[in-house]
């Protein structure tokens, strides 16, 4: 689904990533020593999902990912509008390449995966996993640093998916 990014959108994804950075960053300060930077990774797997999901052209999980984009556009949309009085601007997105018959398998292999491991993902993983994707929807759009990683992890997963099924 082909909904384009607002300024709002942008905030409400910049919002829920420096958010869940600094909330971590903190409590590593109390941790002598090195940073467990393990600690990171069911946020940063919901993000490689949500972009996965919202390069999707269509589908179940393309309509998921466009009314994630849309809800954040208008709720960072109004956010901004009230608190500063200025309105909505569409954003220029990344030119973020389609899936490909391996690139779609493997999305939807991980989808899958996910919804398979669901109820055995600890409690305290869920809600960074279902923030990040969030905020893969969104920022995964942008032509940010995150709009970059999709120009990075489209391609892979598309050469992963089209390796397995023989294509190349």
């Amino acid at each position: 689904m082909n909904i384009s990014l607002t300024v709002g959108g942008l905030a409400v994804g910049l919002s829920i990533l420096v958010w869940y950075l600094l909330r971590w960053w903190h409590s590593q300060k109390a941790v002598k020593g090195s940073k467990d930077w393990r600690a990171l990774s069911p946020f940063g797997s919901g993000i490689g999902l949500g972009i996965l999901a919202a390069s999707c052209a269509g589908g179940v999980l393309g309509t998921i990912a466009g009314w994630i984009r849309s809800l954040s556009n208008t709720a960072g949309d109004k956010a901004i509008s009230g608190a500063t009085g200025n309105g909505a601007q569409p954003l220029s997105s990344a030119a973020v390449p389609a899936l490909t018959a391996g690139g779609a398998l493997l999305t939807v292999v991980a989808f899958v995966a996910l919804f398979a491991l669901w109820k055995k993902i600890k409690d305290a993983s869920r809600k960074p996993l279902a923030l990040g994707s969030v905020c893969g929807c969104t920022l995964g759009m942008s032509s940010g640093i995150v709009g970059s990683v999709a120009l990075a992890l489209v391609p892979l997963v598309n050469s992963a998916g089209d390796t397995i099924i023989g294509v190349i």
